[in-house]
């Protein structure tokens, strides 16, 4: 008797263990369309950005501006360091050369007679979400400008 409990008690743990991994479901996988809604991290590009605007070789105008790029929560993990910072809190890493090539780009496409007024800055802030968005693997939900200033 001392035996079969000394075997069975065992045998019927790991019996026990088996049936709730094969018989209870697992946690859901996260929904990745409702992550890449979910507001995350800041992602806070180092350094302004001087770009020569479209109006032409006779008026060269230029602009100066700093970018921020409000990352959804299902791109957190791409960044450095996991992206443990909470939504809300701006975190300053290293500019990604990829993004930093998109902003410039879209800035570039404009006037300075656009970017002088709100709506302008609001249609370039449009077009960046929609490249990054499209161009990489992270999905941003929103641009702000830390700095602005055309010339």
């Amino acid at each position: 008797m001392k035996k079969i409990l000394m075997i069975g008690g065992p045998v019927l743990l790991l019996l026990l263990v088996a049936a709730k991994m094969f018989l209870m479901p697992a946690a859901p996988p996260p929904d990745e369309k409702a992550l890449a809604k979910e507001p995350g991290p800041i992602y806070t590009m180092a350094e302004p950005f001087v770009v020569n605007l479209s109006d032409g070789a006779d008026t060269p105008h230029f602009a100066k501006v700093g970018v921020a790029l409000r990352l959804s929560m299902f791109s957190a993990a791409e960044l450095p360091a996991g992206g443990h910072a909470k939504a809300g809190e701006p975190v300053v890493i290293e500019a990604d050369p990829e993004l930093r090539d998109i902003v410039i780009a879209t800035l570039q496409a404009h006037s300075s007679e656009e970017l002088s007024h709100s709506e302008g800055r609001e249609k370039v802030k449009k077009e960046i979400v929609k490249e990054v968005n499209k161009h990489t693997d992270l999905k941003i939900l929103d641009v702000y400008y830390t700095e602005f200033a055309v010339q």
